[in-house]
């Protein structure tokens, strides 16, 4: 399927949803969600849950969203008048992710976090909500980066692209070409927990770094594992440890030795093939890369490999063959309107 570009919110502060059934109460909204059984939001089929879309904003805040497929089949069924509020672009997220809810009530426990409070005083409203005044009241002094977004691209987007229990386009991402094989590198360095040295992350006390080194999607039929090497410091590795069943063991490591064996590690020619590495503590782990000679300034987050497809605002507004005054009237005798995704 094409990308979907454009998105619409369920439940919250001023959701596309608000007018469907009966303004600012989610009950008949969640009902009617979680009865349908059609595969725009039952991909699954019959009694699978229901998969919508969760948007996580660039200042960290997150909404509950229909694609514009699913928009259009929800409302026809049940008869409903098309939100007029202008949808969200898709480059308004820093990550678009499937959600499943598996029964009404997970549905309903869900946008109970996105109820907003009372502000018929006040002029300027925002979303003051459980689920999102923190990221609001934070604004830009919020912490660098976006860990709900990266968390999200890498647990479900990455991931459910491996198992294809994910469609790109209701993501609004274009088929990755890499999507058939991606090296993933899985490394760690272990290091004195005690260690509070103002110079540990570039003198650090290393006692061992393991890693292991896989081809995705292909691990998951096959198991087959490139290497996976465990590298004990000499004199620092730990009495009664458990020995590596899966890969070799050095247990006479030395500095010069491990960061010669990091570089051959990272020895990555194929331009086609992406690199996903995961770490844990990111700083000291780039500190050993960087001090092994690879260049870590040219590591980019995950999200960067997806592509995203492109609005089109001048095709949705200005275009020579769409008719801007469209009605309701119009949709319920002939459908979306040719710009937007009819059913299937």
């Amino acid at each position: 399927m094409e990308p979907e570009t454009y998105y619409y919110q369920i439940g919250g502060f001023r959701a596309h949803s608000d007018g469907w059934f009966q303004m600012y109460d989610d009950k008949p909204t969640i009902d009617a969600i979680a009865n349908y059984e059609g595969p725009e939001l039952r991909p699954g089929g019959p009694g699978a849950p229901v998969e919508l879309v969760l948007g996580i904003l660039h200042n960290g805040a997150s909404y509950v969203l229909m694609t514009s497929h699913q928009m259009w089949a929800f409302v026809r069924k049940h008869h409903l008048r098309p939100s007029p509020k202008r949808p969200w672009r898709v480059d308004e997220f820093a990550s678009l992710s499937p959600i499943y809810f598996a029964t009404k009530g997970d549905l309903q426990d869900k946008l109970k976090t996105y109820k907003v409070k009372s502000q018929k005083n006040k002029k300027d409203k925002w979303d003051n909500s459980p689920a999102n005044r923190g990221f609001f009241q934070l604004g830009d002094r919020g912490a660098p980066g976006n860990p709900r977004a990266d968390f999200e691209t890498q647990r479900f987007v990455l991931y459910r692209l491996f198992t294809e229990s994910a469609t790109p386009g209701a993501l609004g991402l274009i088929n990755p070409p890499w999507a058939g094989a991606i090296r993933v590198i899985s490394i760690v360095v272990n290091t004195w927990h005690k260690d509070r040295r103002s110079e540990r992350f570039d003198n650090p006390s290393i006692i061992d770094v393991g890693w292991t080194d896989v081809m995705m999607p292909e691990y998951l039929e096959s198991r087959r594992v490139t290497e996976t090497v465990h590298i004990k410091m000499k004199g620092l590795a730990l009495k009664n440890e458990e020995q590596n069943a899966h890969g070799t063991t050095n247990q006479d490591g030395t500095v010069d030795m491990l960061y010669s064996d990091i570089r051959r590690l990272f020895t990555h020619d194929s331009a086609n093939v992406p690199l996903v590495l995961l770490v844990h503590d990111e700083e000291m782990v780039r500190g050993v890369l960087a001090r092994s000679g690879i260049d870590v300034g040219s590591f980019t987050s995950v999200a960067a490999l997806f592509q995203r497809g492109q609005h089109q605002v001048a095709r949705l507004f200005a275009s020579p063959g769409i008719d801007l005054n469209y009605t309701y009237r119009n949709y319920r005798a002939e459908g979306p309107p040719d710009h937007l995704p009819r059913d299937a």
